[in-house]
């Protein structure tokens, strides 16, 4: 173990199991592997966490929460839906996107991880759409522009060399300003 200081609250052990994901991969994120590199004694991960599964259900809420619903919180502080989907671009752009596609290689191998990254990408296109339907469009194009600009959103990530967050939102925007200038 180490000696330097660390602090062992449940949100602090989630933030730390997301660096380790990124730095070290899944596999980091095994109750031993994950102390050692904390520098802490199993107990403090028991404190918080009854076992590895209760502690990845966490993991994931805690990603859903901090990603998904505090930027739609966010975004909705503006009152037009044009106002919440460039909120929503600003709020993303200042997010380092990494761990999202740590998270996405994960769930190829973790069923768990699948799921919750079903409801995840669920209620983000679901937001996308609620707003595209706020401008007007009629619900089933709404739903369909969401789908195209949330995936072109996660297809650009895995462009190499990498794009900048900037350039995903602003291309990705591009599609669906189109379809939303056609059809209003």
């Amino acid at each position: 173990m180490n000696n330097k200081k660390t602090s062992n609250s449940k949100e602090d052990w989630l933030n730390f199991a997301l660096t380790i994901l990124v730095k070290k991969g899944p596999d980091a994120l095994k109750i031993i592997p994950l102390c050692e590199a904390k520098g802490v004694s199993k107990g403090s991960f028991y404190h918080h966490f009854k076992n590895r599964a209760e502690f990845i259900e966490q993991l994931m809420d805690f990603w859903f929460n901090k990603m998904t619903l505090d930027f739609i919180e966010q975004a909705n502080t503006e009152s037009s839906p044009i106002e919440r989907l460039q909120k929503l671009d600003t709020i993303i752009a200042g997010h380092h996107l990494l761990t999202e596609l740590h998270l996405r290689a994960w769930a190829l191998k973790e069923v768990s991880i699948a799921k919750h990254l079903g409801v995840i990408d669920t209620q983000r296109q679901e937001y996308l759409a609620q707003c595209y339907v706020d401008l007007g469009i009629e619900k089933a194009m709404a739903e369909d522009i969401a789908i195209m600009a949330y995936s072109s959103f996660l297809g650009m990530q895995q462009i190499y060399p990498k794009l900048s967050v900037e350039t995903i939102l602003r291309v990705t925007s591009l599609g669906a300003k189109k379809f939303i200038e056609d059809l209003l």
